[in-house]
């Protein structure tokens, strides 16, 4: 017997496809999978950020997400409820559901009833498959992202599984489906343990990661549903232009090109299909905070500015005077000169030939020469591994060896630190991670911090956010803030209370900013006697090992925020009795979106967890705080979270001036190909 509960929903099963319209519809989508119709490109890359309309929506649509939330849930228990009733049809009889809901997926527009039994369809199919059925959470998230909305799920809810439901759904109604995730290791992870269930629905699934070879890219990027990083899938992206012999019209282009990219790639077929929909993990990672990365293909060129060149510059900027001759923008990596300062250059440079010869080559060598003097530190921007300089990404913590400065920046750091110097590299073109997820027809995503952001994300993307609640209750306790006069201080304060959990068993994250305070936090830590072991860019190739052990009885880890996105701490035996996993805040980050994802290690799932944090003046964050606000702080040190939050804040919105500036500018110049930024 039926639920006459569920008659409408049924329904779906029985769909009927009448009309010319719909029929060339379906025609048009099964001839391209619908990338190379009418999604295949937007008419108009994404919102204009710079009208007052679109700012307004993006105001008013954060007014709605609450309905928007409730209407997710709604779906989510609807399409629970209907799984359900999809368990007593065997194999056959299921498989004969799929194609009636493929062919009403592809209508312009798709009612909730439709949604809800293509969402109950692939919950039943992961039950099947992987042994796993989707929470209404989950399920009401993938609706979401269905409607092309950025859903904030709390870390632990669930975000993989989501999102093959989601994929799926897109997937079944004819589109081409690229799941962005944050690394390599999380895109054939989350790839290989959902390919049975894509494979029960009929659907094929590539993989893409990096040092695949150009062919097993292209068959990857052929299937239904692609798993890749935005690195790779922006690279590809960016090969397929570069690549093809028929776009290359300039000989000396097409010289530098044969010397970057792999014969077989001259004139082949592309490797892309045209793009078409975006699902990305970590959203806010990847179109916020990874907005200024610079992804680019480069070529090898001599530069104009020799190592010899190099040196004089950091010569001569080490008798500029911070504050006098040089002040640094909000805005920009780089310094500014003042007019004093213009002056000293002018003085310092005289009579030297070369590039001091011109007066754009000399200002940019010197404020590469200030900023790697005064602004960029090792062991917080950069490592020194075997003579080389490795970036750090200052989102995830994690090591970029892939990466390097512009502007003469990455020289002055060889020449500053005693490395091999290896010279400068000429972009080939420049767009953004902004512009080129614009291009996507619908892009959607997951993250568990999209509050801070939901406006931005809006404005510039369209992207409308919704809340999804939390399956189980929040057990975290948050004891009160303490409050040291100094680091020295906060580290013995932090190391009698990391011994003080050790000795009950209780496990612990020390949460901290860059690789040096991480070893500080070392230091502090065997000083007390607690065994520990230390999660950074310097030391992560033992990362998913520490990982695994970090909720064991008794763990003490010390982490820098590489610790923030992706990882999944799970708790060992009897831990959860002795009050779950405790993170130690021991230093701000630039954002709170990263504290929020570190204190999101713990009390997952319903667990419980603690969180204790230790703060100082002397924190890094208050140094781009005003001389009143340090006055303040020392009159009233109870103050110090209000200044927190206040550094936090300031950081943000230039953060945010940033993007959109480079937006604009991104808009402004067509070039060929590749990635700007910060970095280059």
């Amino acid at each position: 017997m039926s639920d006459p509960a569920l008659s409408d929903l049924t329904m779906a099963g029985q769909v009927k496809i009448e009309g010319n319209r719909t029929s060339e519809t379906i025609s048009a989508g099964a001839q391209s999978r619908r990338g190379a119709g009418r999604y295949a490109t937007r008419s108009k890359p994404g919102p204009d950020i710079d009208s007052p309309l679109n700012w307004i929506g993006s105001h008013f649509s954060l007014l709605r997400s609450g309905s928007r939330s409730r209407r997710a849930k709604h779906i989510g228990r609807m399409a629970a409820r209907l799984a359900r009733i999809w368990q007593r049809l065997d194999d056959a009889a299921l498989a004969e559901k799929r194609a009636p809901l493929s062919f009403a997926l592809r209508a312009r527009t798709v009612p909730d009833r439709i949604l809800i039994a293509a969402l109950s369809l692939a919950s039943e199919y992961a039950r099947r498959s992987l042994g796993m059925a989707p929470f209404s959470t989950q399920l009401g998230c993938a609706a979401a992202l269905f409607r092309g909305a950025v859903a904030e799920m709390e870390t632990g809810e669930g975000k993989t599984l989501a999102a093959f439901l989601a994929a799926s759904v897109y997937a079944l109604a004819g589109r081409t489906v690229h799941v962005v995730t944050a690394n390599d290791y999380l895109a054939r992870r989350d790839g290989e343990e959902l390919r049975p269930a894509y494979s029960a629905m009929g659907l094929t699934l590539g993989i893409v990661v990096g040092g695949d070879q150009p062919e097993a890219r292209r068959t990857a990027y052929a299937a239904d549903i692609v798993y890749v990083t935005s690195k790779e899938v922006v690279f590809d992206y960016l090969r397929d232009r570069l690549g093809r012999s028929d776009r290359v019209r300039n000989p000396n282009l097409a010289a530098k090109l044969s010397r970057v990219f792999p014969v077989e790639l001259a004139g082949s077929q592309p490797l892309q299909r045209p793009p078409d929909v975006a699902i990305i993990d970590e959203i806010d990672s990847v179109l916020i905070d990874e907005a200024m990365t610079p992804l680019l293909i480069s070529a090898q060129r001599p530069g104009e500015i020799s190592e010899a060149v190099a040196r004089q510059a950091l010569s001569i900027a080490s008798a500029f005077v911070p504050g006098q001759d040089f002040a640094f923008d909000a805005f920009a990596l780089m310094p500014s000169l003042t007019k004093a300062g213009f002056m000293r250059l002018a003085e310092e440079t005289a009579g030297l030939d070369g590039p001091w010869g011109v007066r754009l080559m000399r200002e940019e060598l010197i404020r590469a020469a200030i900023a790697s003097q005064h602004l960029l530190k090792r062991d917080l921007h950069y490592l020194v591994r075997d003579g080389k300089i490795i970036l750090i990404d200052q989102q995830s913590g994690r090591v970029t060896p892939d990466r390097h400065w512009n502007q003469g920046l990455n020289l002055m750091i060889e020449v500053k630190e005693g490395c091999t110097t290896t010279g400068e590299k000429k972009s080939l073109a420049s767009i953004s991670f902004q512009r080129y997820f614009r291009t996507y027809p619908t892009i959607c995503g997951m993250s568990g911090t999209v509050r801070e952001v939901a406006r931005e994300l809006h404005s510039v993307y369209g992207l409308k956010a919704t809340w999804i609640s939390r399956r189980l209750p929040l057990r975290r306790k948050i004891e009160p803030r303490r409050i040291l006069p100094d680091r020295a201080t906060l580290w013995r304060s932090v190391g009698e209370f990391a011994r003080q959990l050790q000795t009950r068993g209780q496990p612990g994250l020390i949460a901290v900013r860059s690789v040096g305070e991480a070893e500080l936090a070392s230091e502090a830590l065997t000083r007390a006697g607690v065994r520990h072991r230390v999660l950074s860019a310097a030391r992560a190739e033992a990362e998913a090992e520490i990982v695994a052990e970090a909720g064991l009885r008794g763990a003490m880890t010390v982490v820098t925020n590489m610790a923030g996105r992706g990882t999944d701490i799970r708790l060992g035996r009897d831990v959860a009795a002795l009050g779950g996993l405790a993170v130690l805040v021991c230093e701000r980050h630039d954002s709170a979106r990263v504290d929020r994802q570190l204190i999101g290690r713990c009390s997952r799932q319903g667990d419980p967890g603690l969180v204790v944090e230790f703060v100082t003046p002397e924190d890094g964050l208050l140094a781009g705080l005003s001389a009143s606000w340090h006055r303040f702080i020392r009159l009233w040190p109870a103050a110090i979270g209000f200044a927190l939050a206040r550094a936090q804040r300031l950081a943000d919105r230039r953060g945010m001036a940033s993007r959109l500036q480079l937006l604009r500018r991104d808009e402004q110049i067509t070039r060929l190909m590749a990635f700007a930024g910060g970095l280059d």
